[in-house]
């Protein structure tokens, strides 16, 4: 499903950033994708070690050749076996690995695995995110940035307990604490120029996600994070994933779709400067097919 929507190119090399479920969506797309064989894994800063329960290898070397040559033979010599794996540095303590070099895939074989996942900040479980300086990290030669935020940030006040590194990054993005966060103010967040999308490598396809979209009831929320996303005015943005991984829902709304309803809707409302909730999401719903 997920693979599905998002609709990766073979072999590519994807940097997911931001927060709202970023691990659960990687780990997701690793089921998925370990259907066509042996997939990997990584991150570039630190990860916690993944559940034994959950049929994951972790393997770990500060040798990064040696690494290297581990993941590469064994994804040739078990080729149509579907494991699911994810490569590291070794650990920093008992319960956080180091993340690769963000060089690690450079000389690394991208024909042996179809796809390629690395997690390039920590979010420490906050739906919404403001990055230092040196976040994110993300893997060099990705052709995918994929920006992440949980709904579930709609309609809360801003401030330390909903936005991480509050304290730290408020001032310098403008931000003022208790103001609601709405589905304009989320997008700022997450396509600001200096947020977790920022300095993206040329002809890099940014697909955002927003996750935890539990229920159809939902929908109308996301549709319109959605929409600011798609009109951020700082990166290009052709189309927007939205569900939730948990509950198994994806939809994907294109900037194309919601140009040409906004466009409707205005035609229908002369002198309006805007459109409504409603009848923007009940449009959608009929152009578009989760």
């Amino acid at each position: 499903m997920f693979g599905e929507i998002f609709a990766f190119s073979d072999h590519s090399l994807v940097n997911f950033v931001g927060g709202g479920g970023k691990t659960a969506l990687i780990h997701r797309l690793l089921d998925e994708y370990s259907s066509r064989g042996p997939v990997l894994a990584t991150t570039t800063t630190r990860v916690h070690p993944p559940d034994p329960q959950e049929g994951l290898a972790l393997i770990s070397s500060d040798n990064l050749a040696l690494l290297k040559f581990t993941i590469e033979n064994i994804a040739r010599d078990c080729a149509k076996l579907p494991f699911k794996i994810i490569a590291s540095r070794y650990f920093m303590s008992s319960n956080l690995v180091r993340g690769v070099p963000p060089d690690f895939f450079k000389n690394i074989d991208r024909s042996l695995f179809p796809i390629f996942l690395n997690e390039a900040d920590g979010a420490a479980s906050f739906s919404l995110k403001l990055p230092r300086e040196s976040e994110p990290v993300p893997a060099v030669g990705a052709e995918y940035l994929v920006p992440v935020i949980g709904l579930d940030c709609i309609g809360r006040k801003l401030g330390a307990d909903t936005v991480l590194r509050w304290l730290e990054l408020s001032e310098s993005f403008s931000l003022c604490k208790g103001d609601l966060i709405t589905p304009e103010i989320a997008a700022r967040i997450l396509m600001h120029p200096r947020g977790v999308c920022k300095n993206p490598r040329p002809g890099t396809t940014i697909i955002p996600f927003i996750n935890k979209v539990d229920s159809e009831e939902q929908d109308q929320t996301a549709l319109e994070l959605a929409a600011a996303i798609l009109n951020n005015g700082a990166f290009p943005i052709e189309r927007v994933i939205y569900g939730s991984v948990f509950n198994n829902r994806a939809a994907c709304l294109s900037l194309a779709v919601a140009d040409s309803l906004l466009a409707a809707e205005r035609n229908c409302l002369p002198g309006a400067h805007g459109y409504t909730a409603d009848r923007f999401e009940r449009n959608m719903k009929e152009a578009i097919t989760p």
